[in-house]
């Protein structure tokens, strides 16, 4: 077993619980839709997470031709599986007690989950450069500092259009850097 296979399973045993807690949290709000007044936002934040797990579980096997492992690159990956995890427990409710308005909701708690992805843009960043020798200066890394600074926006943003403008804008904006930062295939003769 290579250090990358046994490390790897800690990393995607977080991811797989960030996806599960999303999707539970997705479940739970169909589930109390006629008794709560659902918002559209934080469910768009919610599809923001989900894309960003994805991305990072796929880009998790570009390290699979990392020539050493450290507990510093350990730590930084288990970092931002633990940030996507706080990020999708938070934009959207989850467990017993059911708020009865998600907008509400996601302006007290579910903006905090955005401060998290503000926070694995930032750290991304050092993982980037540190683990794969990206440019600090690449287009790519002006994206996610444009996304962390939106995202920032989001959770100290006065009022609610604001916050929707914002919003719209960084879907925008992870798209672009959702291109720019995946593998689309893989070699399969590893």
């Amino acid at each position: 077993m290579t250090a990358f296979e046994f490390l790897s399973v800690a990393i995607s045993f977080v991811l797989g619980l960030a996806v599960t807690l999303l999707l539970t949290s997705l479940l739970a709000a169909f589930r109390q839709r006629r008794q709560a007044r659902m918002d559209w936002l934080p469910f768009l934040w919610a599809a923001y997470v989900l894309a960003f797990q994805f991305q990072f579980w796929w880009t998790l096997w570009k390290l699979v031709a990392l020539p050493q492992w450290t507990v510093a690159t350990f730590g930084l990956l288990l970092s931002l599986a633990a940030l996507l995890f706080l990020a999708g427990g938070l934009v959207l409710p989850s467990g017993s007690g059911y708020p009865s308005d998600l907008g509400t909701y996601f302006d007290e708690d579910g903006r905090w989950g955005v401060a998290a992805l503000a926070g694995y843009n930032l750290l991304g960043t050092l993982g980037n450069v540190t683990l794969f020798g990206a440019s600090l200066l690449g287009t790519l890394h002006y994206l996610m500092l444009a996304e962390t600074v939106l995202g920032l926006l989001v959770v100290f943003a006065p009022g609610r259009r604001t916050r929707i403008v914002v919003t719209l804008l960084f879907g925008v904006l992870l798209s672009f850097s959702i291109v720019r930062a995946t593998t689309f295939a893989y070699d399969a003769s590893y």
